[in-house]
């Protein structure tokens, strides 16, 4: 068992949890002497602490349809004590709202200014700029809320002028070289 990987509670001489603050894996190393990770689980809860497995996810509510948020921490009949989550799936609105909203009423703003009379644009580009901000406001539409799982997912207009190097191809020479 990787004791590095977990979290820790305080606990009674009896192995109950006297609180549900965690201490940290870096804490513990501390509390353990601080020279290297050999020290045994049985060190640690002489100590008066217990790993809690499970107690350590790498989760950013908001990148997917999935809100994770920690659980109970529970304790088993050996006295291991584990953390417990709670896996709630978002709505389609808040779908929507966290996979484009926010990025599309950035992006919407901050071309703006190519539809203005006052412009440099020539009008071949400010049409190709309309069309790109037309694209913006419809992409909602072409979007299956239900299946989509996470932003990654849609694929955003790009504005006029920007390209995509294809990866398969070498880059374009410069004929000043």
């Amino acid at each position: 068992m990787n004791l590095q990987n977990v979290n820790y509670l305080p606990i009674d001489a009896d192995g109950e949890m006297v609180d549900e603050h965690f201490i940290t894996p870096d804490n513990i190393f501390y509390i353990m002497g601080g020279v290297d990770w050999s020290f045994t689980e049985e060190e640690v809860r002489a100590k008066g602490f217990a790993p809690v497995w499970d107690s350590i996810r790498n989760v950013v509510n908001g990148d997917t349809d999935v809100d994770v948020e920690p659980g109970n921490i529970v304790k088993d009949e050996d006295g291991v004590f584990t953390q417990e989550w709670n896996e709630q799936t978002i709505d389609v609105i808040e779908k929507r709202f966290r996979f484009m909203e926010r990025t599309r009423q950035n992006l919407l703003p901050a071309s703006d200014w190519t539809q203005l009379p006052d412009s440099a644009l020539s009008d071949e580009d400010k049409a190709a700029w309309a069309t790109y901000r037309q694209t913006l406001r419809d992409l909602p539409d072409t979007i299956n809320w239900e299946t989509i799982a996470s932003a990654d997912e849609i694929t955003w207009p790009l504005p006029p002028g920007v390209t995509i190097p294809d990866p398969g191809e070498p880059d374009p020479v410069d004929p000043d070289d």
